[in-house]
């Protein structure tokens, strides 16, 4: 009985241990990242693509159009880090914003020759630059991940995408553009 209340207690501890150590708010983890970096970080860490989530929001597009976009709220992408690319574009671009407003955070589309499944991204600047932060593709694009730059124009940025070799991608246009959907 002693035995299966020590184990009971030391059960307990590692639980409430591994609750601390662990999950924090979005908002403690935005108070606590120093930089750009550190988003990127996170995402590179815990982003995972979910074809489903794809798939839905590509069906709401080509039944109601631009307002079909769907992006996470940012508090709510935090805690399932799961989505799409626009929901990791919404995310870096609200947490860059929410960081330093220096940043200008905002979206690009990236235009996909080889078919409809174009690309969100978010663009922001860093010490008078252009980067682009887009780790929200799967496996196959896995080559676009990463902070990008720095650039002095979405140009250059076109450039280097033009380079990768991605199944199903091949860039046609990048360019700045207002997110036409809304937040779930």
């Amino acid at each position: 009985m002693k035995t299966t209340s020590i184990v009971f207690g030391i059960i307990l501890l590692c639980i409430s241990i591994a609750g601390f150590a662990g999950e924090t708010s979005y908002e403690d983890a935005v108070s606590r990242w120093q930089s750009h970096k550190d988003v990127g970080d996170w995402l590179k860490n815990n982003f995972s693509f979910d074809k489903t989530r794809q798939r839905t929001i590509h069906k709401r597009l080509k039944s109601q159009g631009p307002s079909g976009l769907l992006v996470r709220a940012p508090e709510r992408f935090y805690y399932s880090s799961r989505g799409y690319c626009a929901d990791a574009a919404n995310f870096s671009i609200k947490t860059l914003n929410k960081m330093d407003l220096a940043y200008n955070a905002r979206w690009v589309f990236i235009w996909n020759k080889k078919g409809s499944r174009h690309h969100w991204v978010a663009a922001f600047d860093y010490e008078g630059k252009l980067y682009i932060m887009d780790y929200g593709t799967g496996k196959k694009w896995i080559a676009m991940q990463g902070i990008h730059g720095p650039y002095n124009s979405l140009g250059e940025y076109c450039e280097f995408l033009a380079s990768l070799r991605v199944p199903g991608f091949e860039v046609d246009d990048v360019v700045f553009r207002d997110m036409p959907g809304g937040e779930d």
